[in-house]
């Protein structure tokens, strides 16, 4: 199997999957500028559980995790 045919992990959400994406993204980038990164990341994921209560906790951590990293390596 080839290394991009393995999923990055399960039941994590894509961008255009979310509505909510924005209001995440605002979330860490308008904490992140004043509060240390692990406080900016609580409050977006916060913010995604408000609006996905069905994912679990690890999903949800996982989801929005991967959204920041990608921001952050399409910023550089």
């Amino acid at each position: 199997m080839a290394c991009e045919e393995i999923p990055v992990q399960k039941n994590v959400k894509q961008p255009v999957e979310c509505r909510c994406y924005g209001a995440v993204m605002r979330t860490y980038k308008s904490m992140s500028d004043d509060e240390p990164h692990l406080v900016a990341l609580a409050a977006a994921h916060r913010v995604y559980r408000y609006h996905h209560p069905e994912d679990s906790k690890a999903d949800a951590f996982l989801t929005v995790e991967s959204w920041i990293a990608a921001a952050h390596a399409e910023a550089h």
